[in-house]
């Protein structure tokens, strides 16, 4: 008898059956309401697209399947993905609807406190705040949590403990920053880390700001009890319990639970001190939600406009292309076998923990001297820290033998130095894969968590989240205000790349800081997604990658987001790369889409190495444009009245906006509606709860909370002013404006603000107008070229890549020699680089097939480095100057007649492409002499034999056989080459070799850019 399925088994299929039907459903009202056809069609397609859309939309809400909420935005996200699909299959240049997102606001904490225990609170309050008027009154631990949670807003408990225990202990120091009280404290919670570690160990490090009367309290109690040895309980639920005991008889009693109390301070806060927070802010004031502030070295750069020193030097000279393979450091299999030894018995049957302590400090010393891999170095210090903590060499071989073999078997070979934060995901997971169970992974992730500590701790490699359950969780906060990002910007122009490269870098930058692309969403971006005016793009999956969720499909507006500058730039590049090949909006030369991870490893360098700080990653950017429009917002909402405090400039400055653009972003994005406003901002980073954002993203709330801490009026009496020993001379003052005490208690204060680094350097942004020499590409000279060559308005063209006129003029005559000049024509005074029928042209016909064309590129790179080297110039600018002398139109190889020229050819070119793609005929080998075969030997030796043939055809007449001189074929093989061989190996014409005419196109473009440097000598065709 089959066993009945459960009723929630049941509930559960029905669900999935009603589910497949609406989507079913929804497939077909869209090939009954939308023509596709039609639309192709039309001169309008948008126009009858939305007509259709509409109709669509308006029979979707009309079908009773449709009815429910959820039941419609199922139907209707169903709707758009099935519409996407089509029009991207037919590449329909048309926009379609984004998808509908649903989100949950976070259960309100209003319910949780009666108005009773309100008004007890207040009460309470009222009470507390005339007894520590009394000149008699002595300022107690409690007055100080008293304090903290009602003039400062500390309504965790967490945060609340650390402070009180920091105080009595007499560890708590209040400084300042951007002239508002604040203490740095490590918070003993279960959150996650911030970029912070104290003794090898993550910790969760926060900056909390205090109110003014607040810190001077502190100041009072601290002063009060220097001689005095602190007795009283440090302990909150101690201190609040405690205090419930000694008003329990009185009229001002407490009957509400910690928790409720500071719940309940919140109307304290509000409706009397007049403490003005949106609604999500008390949200994460109370713990219910969350957000991460910035680590002390972030905020050192932010304050000071600094770079902190990097502890070694990274190499700015970065390539998004490795056209070479840098091979990785060879590990030695033998490490797993010497950790054994060292850990095995001796023949009485023991090893001492300190002969094998001593064995393995050898070992790792041994490494260290023979330069051995980062796998090597990490196993074996990471098992040196396990013996500080181990007694017993069994204890030993059971961390050992969990982890080492695994280890160093996995990471052969891997450039640890080289990872990202993906790579090692990636890596980690495959090694606890190996375990069998759920614990023996769990074993294995905690080796893991320890070793990439270590690595993090003693190597400087990036810090990840833990893989062990048991591990908390790291939270990588980082922001770079408008001063970093410019120096970050200023010194892309260095890198040692291309333009396109450089350019690509910088479009990056661009779209990371002031839009929040994700790296992966801006590699993928097309042509097509950018509108026709450029005002916006469309942020959608396509063949180049898919977005991380629904929520992510949005639309982000450039003309508002981008500055002038800046939108000029974005233009200049999209302008560019719609005369190029390739459909992405930023590519190489031969228009492949970069791998994010390549651009990502880049730019993560470049911010690294400009500002200093080790975490800074390359989506920090979103991080920074997040925090900005929150940070936006904040400033220039007009709830807000900051009465000129220099906090409110200073943090006004970080923005890249003056205020008129910042009001119109706001305007064009937000909504008037306060509680709303968190909801604009998670949907310009494309999340579905404004949750995601703050938690992950947002990083500057708690300085805005001490900013309007500052602006809260304390309701201080006279008797107040004596406890804080206000002067008579003010008293009259602070009567008219009671929120000049705040002035007055910071003066008093004396606070040091936060220290700069011992080590640092002033970031340096791109005011002037950089002399260096501008570089130039391939594609500028063939756009601009051509343009000319159509007798077209070239001048665009020359504003566009910022061409000047002197230049432009010297690739001209450039291209006029090489069609025009003798030595680039044949005895028959045919041209060697032009088709005899062809008049105009300027430029080579480029390669067929985009592997090639690539191969183009990275010629082009590599000739750039070897030319900086003085004593390369020479043998290259020959380089250039044979190829094109020698070369026929209709021929893919390159003739030579000397030895000695044939000779330093190939030296040159080994260096500009594999060795293994060059490939050489020989003609009259066997018939000549025996010193020109002696001549022709050194260049035969170059190149293995299998790139050589040999062409011996035995000339013979009346029975004589004639002496020939050696000549020789160079050619290179088509990166597409085997796939040619294999496609025609059964046809009737098959193929032995499929050469192309890279290296002629690749002299053309050079000889066009340099040739005036370039002596063709006495040339004789």
């Amino acid at each position: 008898m089959a066993q009945r399925k459960s009723a929630i088994d049941q509930r559960s299929e029905n669900r999935h059956k009603e589910t497949s039907k609406r989507k079913n459903l929804s497939k077909r009202l869209v090939k009954e309401s939308i023509d596709f056809d039609q639309i192709i069609a039309s001169s309008d397609p948008q126009t009858i697209f939305n007509a259709m859309w509409e109709q669509l939309d308006k029979r979707l809400s009309e079908n009773k399947h449709f009815q429910g909420y959820l039941s419609y935005v199922e139907g209707y996200n169903e709707a758009v993905n099935c519409c996407q699909n089509y029009i991207e299959d037919k590449d329909i240049a048309i926009g379609f609807p984004k998808l509908i997102v649903t989100s949950y606001r976070p259960k309100s904490f209003r319910n949780k406190v009666t108005f009773s225990e309100k008004k007890q609170i207040l009460d309470f309050y009222l009470y507390w705040m005339d007894s520590i008027a009394s000149k008699a009154y002595e300022i107690t631990i409690t007055d100080l949590m008293l304090s903290l949670i009602f003039h400062s807003a500390i309504l965790r408990k967490p945060v609340l403990q650390t402070i009180i225990s920091c105080i009595s202990d007499k560890s708590l120091t209040i400084e300042s920053i951007f002239e508002l009280p604040v203490v740095t404290l490590i918070i003993d919670d279960d959150s996650y880390h911030t970029n912070t570690y104290s003794n090898s160990k993550a910790v969760h490090e926060v900056k909390v700001f205090l109110s003014p009367l607040t810190s001077y309290l502190i100041k009072l109690y601290v002063k009060g009890n220097e001689t005095r040895k602190l007795k009283s309980s440090t302990d909150v639920q101690n201190l609040y319990q405690m205090l419930k005991m000694t008003k329990s008889l009185s009229q001002n009693h407490l009957s509400m639970t910690l928790e409720e109390f500071l719940i309940g301070a919140v109307y304290v806060l509000e409706d009397y001190l007049f403490l003005d927070l949106p609604e999500h802010t008390w949200y994460l004031l109370l713990g219910l939600e969350t957000t991460y502030g910035l680590s002390i070295a972030n905020w050192q750069s932010l304050i000071f406009s600094i770079s902190h020193k990097p502890t070694t030097k990274i190499a700015i000279n970065i390539e998004c292309h490795k056209d070479v393979a840098v091979e990785p450091k060879k590990g030695n299999p033998t490490i797993t076998v010497e950790i054994a030894k060292l850990l095995k018995t001796t023949k009485d049957g023991k090893t001492s923990m300190a002969r094998f302590t001593i064995g393995l400090k050898q070992l790792y010393e041994r490494l260290l001297t023979n330069n051995a891999p980062l796998s090597e170095l990490a196993i074996v210090g990471w098992l040196l820290t396990k013996t500080v903590t181990s007694k017993k060499v069994s204890s030993m071989r059971t961390h050992s033998g969990g982890i080492t073999n695994r280890w160093l078997s996995l990471t052969q070979g891997v450039a640890f130095e080289d990872h990202t934060e993906e790579d090692y995901i990636q890596l980690y997971s495959e090694l606890i894969e190996l375990g069998k169970s759920k614990d023996a992974q769990n074993a294995i992730a905690t080796n893991i968590d320890e070793i990439h500590a270590y690595l993090v701790n003693h190597h400087g490699i990036e810090p990840i989240a833990p893989f062990s359950s048991t591990k908390r969780a790291h939270h990588r906060t980082g922001y770079l205000s408008e001063t970093m990002f410019q120096a970050i910007l200023n010194n892309a122009d260095n890198l040692e790349m291309t333009k396109d490269e450089i350019e690509a870098v910088k479009l990056a930058l661009i779209l990371g800081q002031r839009c929040g692309l994700r790296i992966g969403e801006i590699v993928k971006i097309r042509l097509k997604d950018v509108a026709i005016t450029s005002a916006y793009l469309e942020v959608r999956n396509n063949k180049y990658g898919n977005n991380k969720t629904g929520s992510a499909l949005r639309r982000t507006l450039l003309e508002q987001l981008l500055t002038n500058s800046e939108m000029s730039f974005f233009k200049r590049v999209e302008l560019r790369r719609s005369k190029s090949k390739g459909d992405t909006l930023i590519a190489n030369q031969a228009g492949m889409a970069y791998r994010a991870s390549d651009l990502s490893k880049t730019i993560s360098q470049l911010i690294k190495t400009t500002t200093g700080l080790s975490h800074l990653t390359t989506h920090h950017l979103r991080h920074s444009f997040l925090t900005n429009f929150q940070l936006m917002s904040f400033l220039y909402d007009k709830a807000n009245a900051f009465n000129g405090h220099q906090c409110s400039q200073t943090l006004k400055d970080l923005l890249p906006y003056d205020e008129d653009k910042s009001c119109k972003i706001l305007a064009y994005i937000e909504t008037s509606l306060q509680y709303k406003k968190i909801y604009a901002l998670a949907g310009v980073a494309g999340h579905a709860s404004p949750s995601t954002t703050f938690e992950s993203y947002v990083h500057l709330t708690d300085i805005q909370i001490g900013l309007l801490l500052w602006h809260m009026d304390y309701h201080l009496t006279s008797k107040h002013h004596e406890l804080i020993s206000i002067p008579r001379r003010l008293k009259k003052q602070l009567a008219a404006t009671p929120t000049a005490v705040n002035d007055y208690l910071l003066n008093k204060l004396k606070l040091k603000p936060l220290p700069k680094p011992k080590h640092s350097k002033r970031l340096k942004r791109a005011d002037k107008k950089s002399t260096k020499p501008k570089r130039y590409s391939f594609d500028e000279v063939r756009q601009t070229l051509e343009v000319h060559n159509r007798e077209e308005d070239f001048k665009e063209k020359m504003d566009v890549y910022k061409l000047d006129q002197n230049t432009f003029e010297m690739w001209l005559e450039n291209a006029r020699r090489l069609r025009n000049d003798s030595a680039f024509k044949t005895t028959h005074g045919n041209s060697r680089l032009f088709a005899s029928d062809d008049n105009r042209s300027l430029l080579p016909v480029l390669d067929r097939y985009a592997e090639d064309n690539h191969m183009l590129m990275q010629m082009t790179n590599k000739f750039r480095d070897l030319y900086k080297i003085k004593d390369n110039r020479e043998p290259m600018l020959q380089f250039v100057g044979l190829t094109l002398t020698n070369s026929q139109y209709y021929k893919n190889h390159i003739s030579f007649n000397e030895a000695l020229d044939l000779y330093s050819y190939i030296q040159i070119l080994r260096q500009l492409v594999l060795k293994k793609n060059i490939n050489l005929k020989i003609y009259h080998y066997a018939q000549a002499k025996d010193d020109d075969k002696k001549e022709w030997q050194p260049v035969m030796k170059l190149l293995a034999s299998s790139q050589i043939k040999n062409c011996n055809v035995a000339d013979k007449l009346n029975g004589n056989v004639y002496k020939k001189k050696i000549r020789a074929e160079l050619s290179l093989s088509s990166q597409t080459e085997q796939t040619r061989l294999n496609n025609r190996e059964k046809s009737n014409l098959p193929i032995k070799q499929w050469t192309v005419r890279t290296l002629q196109i690749f002299c053309h473009y050079a000889f066009i850019m340099i040739g005036q440097r370039i002596n063709l000598g006495d040339h004789k065709p």
